[in-house]
């Protein structure tokens, strides 16, 4: 017997999630923009993660980041409504683009004063990158799965809190370029070959370490989440910008090392990436989630 799926899936696209799972789960990403040299890209449609990091890398070029307007999120809100009436919209963390957060509150108005029947539930995720994406990725299945929008929502703030996210900075030249670290600083931390561990969960990014090496800097973001997780069963998602043999390494390490339910490996969003750089290496994780 087919279960009917009653709620729909919206999420903007600093999710990193993957092309197969979002089809796969019929999950709806919304774009953020992506600007540069006068021009304007739609995060996942006009750019990949790839190319975007390419460009940055190789031609040095400095993005600007966007997020979705109200009318980015109607058009997904009104496509859904063609085959539900129950919508779960999951927002990067406020504290990351609280203008993203406004945009699909007023978008889910909007939509609601034009089909009425509608019933659109907007919630802040707390979280960014890959840490936003196994939100999402739990609250599809749910409603994959025939749950109420209730049960898809309760599920959804059952797991917030749960969700860390880790990750290694291979420079801070690009944070250096907006502003966000003193040009001495970048300039001290490349000399000395550090790169730093930081942990960004809830939206309040944190330095733990400032380990010298790429290789020594794995090894403690793997020692950080494994004190978060002992040997409890777990979902990771290791994500990497423009680093894919690392990423592969980082996933065989993490088979090892931890009782994995789960494994992802993505793309670091470029909404994320263009204030930090290619060669970041992030970990993202929560426990087995509870029935």
């Amino acid at each position: 017997m087919l279960t009917q799926q009653k709620v729909a899936i919206v999420v903007d696209s600093s999710s990193c999630l993957t092309t197969d799972i979002v089809e796969d789960l019929n999950i709806s990403v919304v774009p953020h923009q992506l600007i540069s040299q006068n021009k304007t890209y739609r995060d996942g449609i006009d750019i990949n993660p790839s190319e975007f990091y390419d460009i940055q890398k190789y031609n040095h070029v400095t993005f600007t980041t966007s997020g979705p307007t109200p009318t980015d999120f109607f058009e997904k809100f009104q496509l859904a409504t063609q085959r539900y009436q129950n919508i779960v919209c999951i927002t990067v963390g406020s504290q990351f683009s609280n203008a993203t957060l406004n945009a699909a509150k007023l978008a889910a108005q909007l939509t609601h004063d034009r089909y009425p029947r509608t019933r659109i539930e907007v919630i802040d995720s707390n979280a960014a990158a890959g840490a936003e994406g196994l939100i999402a990725l739990q609250a599809a299945r749910l409603a994959k799965s025939g749950q109420s929008i209730e049960q898809v929502i309760t599920g959804i703030k059952n797991l917030i809190p749960r969700v860390r996210l880790l990750a290694v900075l291979d420079t801070l030249y690009y944070l250096e370029k907006s502003g966000r670290v003193p040009k001495m600083k970048a300039w001290a931390a490349s000399l000395l070959g550090i790169k730093p561990l930081c942990d960004l969960t809830g939206g309040n990014p944190r330095l733990l370490a400032k380990p010298r090496g790429k290789q020594r800097a794995i090894a403690l973001l793997f020692q950080t989440a494994f004190k978060h997780l002992g040997n409890s069963p777990v979902h990771l998602n290791i994500m990497h910008a423009n680093a894919p043999d690392t990423a592969k390494t980082m996933h065989i390490k993490a088979k090892a090392i931890f009782n994995c339910e789960e494994v992802l490996v993505s793309e670091f969003t470029p909404v994320m990436g263009a204030h930090t750089g290619p060669g970041l290496l992030g970990l993202a994780f929560h426990t087995k989630t509870m029935a």
